[in-house]
């Protein structure tokens, strides 16, 4: 498997194609390919009874640790950066492990990138592919859950769906 180093960049600043792309790369191919990931989530309900900042910090640690104990990483080589101000709590964990922040980590650390694709692509797949055949009044399959004038709209319209987090501006006071 090549080294992707030519498209690999922030999530953000990639066009939609060139993240699937990526992501197809890393991700068909999990024996075979020099890449290793693991991607946690969290439900709305989850989210909303944290809070997004604790709910991010805990897929962090569950995806570190998940691809530390499968790949069976060595813990005093293995350190781990994660794009942000704030860390995981890894220390008194099963994978006791160093982590950095790194402000802006996804457009400047390429492991942090990759992970960055994986997260993006794999949750707007949920939404196009899961959320969509739920509830297709929301337009998931185009909006992605983004807010975007049509899916703020359809909120409007049809109310909020479980998928939809009250905490979600457009969705405060309703």
């Amino acid at each position: 498997t090549p080294i992707l180093t030519s498209h690999v960049g922030d999530s953000k600043s990639l066009t939609e194609q060139e993240r699937c792309d990526i992501y197809d790369q890393i991700t068909s191919e999990p024996y075979t390919s020099m890449y290793r990931w693991s991607c946690a989530q969290r439900s709305a309900e989850q989210i909303e009874e944290s809070n997004i900042l604790k709910a991010t910090m805990e897929c962090f640690r569950d995806s570190i640790q998940d691809l530390v104990l499968r790949e069976n990483m060595p813990l005093d080589e293995t350190y781990s950066i994660v794009d942000g101000k704030k860390t995981p709590k890894l220390v008194n964990g099963p994978t006791p492990i160093p982590c950095r922040p790194m402000v802006n980590a996804d457009a400047k650390v390429y492991t942090v990138s990759i992970a960055s694709i994986i997260a993006k692509v794999t949750r707007d797949k949920i939404m196009v592919e899961e959320a969509h055949a739920m509830y297709p009044e929301y337009n998931f399959h185009i909006n992605k859950g983004y807010a975007t004038r049509d899916h703020i709209e359809r909120i409007y319209k049809h109310g909020p769906c479980p998928l939809h987090r009250m905490s979600f501006k457009p969705l405060r006071n309703r």
